[in-house]
């Protein structure tokens, strides 16, 4: 589909001209990372495993009667 203006719509001048858009990713922020990907997920496993260590030590420590 191929359109073509004569005039301006709004200010009725004889040769309309085209402005060009700026893109988004040339305006990109940078964020410094405060964390290294994954980081969060490692202390939680790390933190998991000393917690079922534990629970191991006090289930071992305990005497059960059949």
């Amino acid at each position: 589909m191929i359109e073509s203006l004569d005039n301006c719509i709004l200010c009725d001048h004889p040769s309309p001209i085209r402005v060009p858009s700026i893109p988004n990713y040339i305006t990109k922020i940078n964020k410094p990372k405060e964390r290294k990907a994954g980081s969060l997920v490692e202390e939680y496993i790390k933190k998991n495993k000393e917690a079922v260590k534990e629970e191991k030590q006090n289930l071992k420590s305990k005497e059960y009667k059949p």
